[in-house]
């Protein structure tokens, strides 16, 4: 890579350069055309004088034949101060006459002088700078001059040092406009792009591996706003995938190590016996174990596709109680094994509108939490109330306050000494799914230390 190409690799130096360039060239610009009007101004004006003198002169002398020098005598010619110079030729080339500033030398004459005044710079008599003014006049019929020819010319040294002390003090003003500019540029540049090298240190700093990383945006301008929160979005979008990623892997790795120990050792035992019936008894315990790896396989994948928002919503009418009853005529046997009784208290129908797969997980992880955690011969109450609130309320005497905070983590589990396997995922996936739906789920530990799960915010059926 040039080391042109490294020093504009950033954009401040490349904006600096442009704007720099920019004033740069405009400031030339303006010079060459102040040069051009501040010149044509001076020597138009310079011009004007020496034309009005040529014109006088010409008209004494076209009336004068063999009187031209007198002209030396007009009020308007100041030779005496080796200012003014003039000269008159006849059609031949001869001089007529000429001033007495010239002392005696002849002033330079164009080849051919048009009818039109002619302008022309030379080294006047005394060795100074001039300018010349220079024309052809006719003169009355029978005239032997048969033309006249005048020139006169005056020095331009003091216009010259008009003009050079113009262009320097505009010169050091351009100089001093160009210095102000660049560095009221390179101010506004650096103030202009802080917000932009703020999100880009913000960036540069983000933790990947922190799941609560989110970038300092501040304020930044109308144009890069939009930017800024896309990338907020899709930054927040990665590191979620990333921190969903890695919980699955943490969770796999560490909730799949006991039952699949355990079913290996079943496999093992069932292999060694010599007696049918205990070889039986270890497929019979292998299944419950694949059974458990089942359920959390599926309970992971299912939180991993609520979070990343792959499984969405699907509105239409739902009736609340049908799949009430429906999920506790499923948890009948587990229920009656254990001498638990269900009560419901709700109405004959409730419907809501929602997602019917998701509001039946929902209930299916409510209730299955209620039933496995429960005391033996206890009660479990589910009702639906006329606002469509579900409450599963539940006997949980080994509960605290301190561990409700933790009852929406994964594989939290409170040793109620039922027995079973729980992976501790049921309410991990019953706040996933009520997130998704944008429910309320709480959960509390009422005075008479029943555990209450509440779900608020289901929308009823209009009639």
């Amino acid at each position: 890579m040039s080391s042109i190409s490294l020093r504009l690799d950033s954009l401040r130096r490349r904006l600096l350069l442009s704007l720099s360039a920019a004033i740069v060239i405009s400031l030339a610009l303006w010079l060459f055309v102040f040069h051009i009007l501040v010149r044509n101004e001076l020597y138009g004006s310079f011009d004007d004088s020496l034309v009005a003198h040529m014109q006088a002169l010409a008209a004494y002398a076209v009336n004068n034949p063999g009187a031209e020098g007198i002209a030396e005598y007009m009020p308007e010619f100041r030779t005496q101060q080796h200012q003014d110079f003039f000269q008159v030729w006849d059609a031949a080339g001869n001089v007529l006459a000429r001033s007495d500033s010239s002392a005696g030398r002849t002033l330079p004459r164009l080849a051919a002088v048009k009818g039109e005044p002619t302008f022309y710079d030379l080294e006047l008599p005394d060795g100074h700078p001039g300018r010349a003014a220079a024309q052809n006049f006719t003169v009355p019929p029978g005239d032997p001059r048969g033309l006249i020819v005048v020139a006169t010319a005056a020095e331009i040294e003091p216009l010259i040092a008009l003009e050079q002390r113009l262009h320097l003090f505009v010169l050091a003003g351009s100089l001093a406009t160009v210095l102000a500019s660049v560095a009221i540029a390179s101010y506004s540049v650096r103030r202009s792009l802080r917000p932009l090298e703020a999100l880009s240190k913000s960036v540069t700093e983000l933790d990947p591996a922190d799941p609560e990383a989110r970038l300092e945006i501040g304020e930044l301008p109308s144009e890069l706003a939009p930017v800024a929160n896309k990338i907020q979005l899709m930054m927040s979008r990665l590191i979620q995938a990333l921190a969903r990623e890695r919980r699955f892997a943490r969770n796999v790795a560490h909730e799949l190590r006991t039952p699949l120990a355990e079913a290996r050792m079943l496999a093992d035992v069932g292999g060694l016996a010599e007696d049918a019936s205990e070889s039986r008894r270890a497929l019979v315990e292998i299944g419950k174990a694949t059974q458990e790896l089942e359920q959390i396989v599926d309970s992971l994948l299912s939180l991993s596709r609520y979070e990343s928002g792959i499984e969405k919503p699907e509105l239409e009418p739902v009736d609340l109680r049908a799949e009430l009853d429906r999920h506790i005529a499923l948890l009948e046997g587990p229920a009656q094994a254990r001498g638990l009784r269900i009560r419901v208290d709700a109405p004959a129908e409730a419907w809501i509108f929602s997602d019917a797969a998701l509001v039946r997980r929902l209930i299916a992880n409510l209730l299955g939490n209620a039933v496995a955690h429960c005391p033996a011969g206890s009660l479990v109450q589910a009702r639906i109330g006329p606002d469509r609130e579900l409450v599963v309320v539940n006997p949980a005497p080994n509960m605290k306050e301190e561990d409700l905070p933790r009852l929406g983590e994964r594989f939290f589990r409170i040793r109620s000494g039922n027995g079973g396997a729980h992976a501790g995922l049921g309410l991990s996936l019953a706040t996933a799914i009520a997130g998704i739906l944008g429910l309320d789920l709480s959960l509390r530990l009422s005075d008479r230390h029943e555990f209450v799960a509440s779900l608020r915010g289901l929308r009823p059926l209009p009639a």
